[in-house]
Parts: structure tokens; sequence; C-alpha cells
């Protein structure tokens, strides 16, 4: 039994119907379409895009759900995923394999066979490959940019045996309250030592308290986001909260790094009364309009290019 996998199992299904109430008209959405056979259960998408709102081939918007790397799915992401699509967006909402039934870096794997296989959608869909947006929200928010490092960096694509991808690399990156530095994030105490079940649920160990040893299965600049930023990103937007209990301290040190590194990159932190943790997934909150306000701005200037 893994405390933090009943926790987010509780977090998903109390959070549902507060982030996907919301209807729009005119999207039409297909359920469980596969990407790869490797893992049929795991490897499905769903894409969401609304016609009315078509004025050329459709910008693609690929997103990975969070769920403290150890429970959600995509379905937990349909009121996010319905919105944009709202806009004239052509959503990719995918699973992959969660922790620790997919031990590091299975995600990761999953993630760049499901962008390999969009690809192959241009015809069918209409699709520009050249206004592609990762993106994602805490735990899919650092898997989002654990795909664009692993897309910039034959390094790490060679260190941890990466899937080769051939395909257009993204035009944008976008998060939401994402960890760049998990093992900063992993080893801060936690009730329960959720955040060391955590750590062996992702990386497949067996420690007990939440200081990680010399014998860590993978090195630092395989999982840590800010050691793998380099001059072929592409332009990033990251949006954090404020009082984020999960991943609070995380955006300082990616916008620092982007910065050095030259990329281009703009950023909201959340301060509004109630924002917290992931708080944009639900629409009523307060500070859910300046929050998704300032994303459109940054995606306008994606499509406008």
């Amino acid at each position: 039994m893994h405390i933090s996998r009943a926790f987010f199992k509780i977090s998903d299904l109390v959070n549902h119907p507060l982030r996907n109430y919301k209807r729009y008209k005119g999207v039409v959405v297909e359920h469980n379409l596969r990407y790869s056979m490797a893992h049929k259960k795991e490897n499905k998408f769903d894409v969401y895009y609304c016609p009315q709102k078509k004025t050329g081939p459709y910008p693609i918007m690929f997103n990975i759900h969070g769920g403290g790397f150890v429970r959600g799915g995509k379905q937990y992401r349909s009121g996010i995923a319905k919105r944009f699509a709202s806009l004239g967006w052509f959503v990719v909402n995918i699973d992959y394999r969660l922790a620790p039934y997919g031990v590091f870096p299975a995600a990761t794997v999953d993630s760049i066979l499901a962008l390999t296989y969009v690809n192959a959608l241009k015809d069918i869909y209409d699709l520009d490959l050249n206004k592609i947006v990762v993106t994602g929200d805490s735990a899919g928010g650092y898997y989002a940019a654990h795909l664009i490092a692993a897309l910039n960096s034959e390094r790490l694509s060679k260190s941890l045996g990466l899937p080769e991808y051939n395909g257009v690399k993204p035009a944008a990156l976008l998060t939401f309250c994402a960890p760049f530095d998990v093992i900063k994030c992993f080893t801060a105490p936690t009730p329960f030592d959720m955040s060391v079940d955590i750590t062996n649920c992702v990386f497949g160990t067996h420690y007990r308290d939440n200081h990680i040893p010399q014998d860590f299965p993978f090195a630092d600049e395989d999982v840590n986001i800010l050691k793998n930023v380099n001059e072929n990103w592409c332009p990033c937007f990251l949006v954090a909260a404020q009082n984020d209990m999960f991943c609070g301290g995380q955006i300082e040190g990616m916008l620092q790094v982007l910065e050095e590194k030259g990329i281009k990159h703009g950023s909201f932190i959340a301060r509004a009364r109630g924002d917290s943790h992931c708080s944009h997934l639900i629409p009523f909150m307060k500070g859910t309009p300046a929050i998704m306000e300032a994303v459109d701005k940054f995606l306008d200037e994606i499509r406008s290019r």
C-alpha cells in the first residue's frame, strides 16, 4: 500500500467535478485513441477540437496530466482540454505509465512515443506541426519539461535509453506548478513521509527517509531539469502559485537558468486569495481568470508566428 497513491486518488475523485464541470459548445472529443501497442492500457490519448474555431491548420496543445507522479489520468484534465479546444487548439491529452508500475523514465518514454504519433496525424486532422505546445501541470509539468530536455539533449537521451524522436520539435513549453528540481522536491519533509513514498515509487528505490544516499540509481543530470536547459530550447511560459505546498520555490531556479541560457520565457505567479497548487484547473477560483489570461497571451504569440 502506497500512501501517496491513496492520497492522490482521493484528490482526483474530490477535484474531478470541480475541475471539469464547465461545458464548451462545439468541442468534439475522440476518446481512447492509441499511440503505441507497447502498453495497451496506458498508451492512449484523447483529442479535443472545435471545427467552428478552425481558421487554418490546427495549432497543437500536447497535454501531460499531473497527479503526484503516481495517480491522475487524462479524464481528469477534460475541462482544461475542452477550454483550449474552444479557443481553436487541437488538444492531445495523453495517458502514460504511472509510478510505481512505470519506473522513471517510463513516462518520458511514453511521451516521446505519443508526440511521435501526433506527427502522423497531420493530414488526418489538418495540423500545424510547427505550432506544437507541450504542456503539463504538477508532475505532468515536470514530464513536459523533461520531454523538451530529452528532445534537445543527445546526452540525456542516450543516458536514459530514450526512443529516437524524428518529428517536428515543439514550438513552446507551458507548465503549471511544476517541480523542476525533483530531488529537492522529493527530499522535502512531508506528513506521513509522503515524499519518501513518491521517491520510491518513481525511481524504484526502497528508502526509509528523505535523505537520498550516494547509490541513487540516476545521475542528477538525468532527473534535474535545471541541468538540462540549453540554447536549443523553445520559448517557455511558467505558471506557479505563491502558496504552493507541493512545488513552492521551484520556479525561481528554472527562470534563472532560462535567463542564463538566453531562452525566451515568461511567467505568472498566482497570488490571489485561494490560489494554490494547480488551482488554475478550477474555473470558478478567483485567480483563475488572471492566470489563464496570461497563458492565452503567451499562446497567442506562438499561434501568430
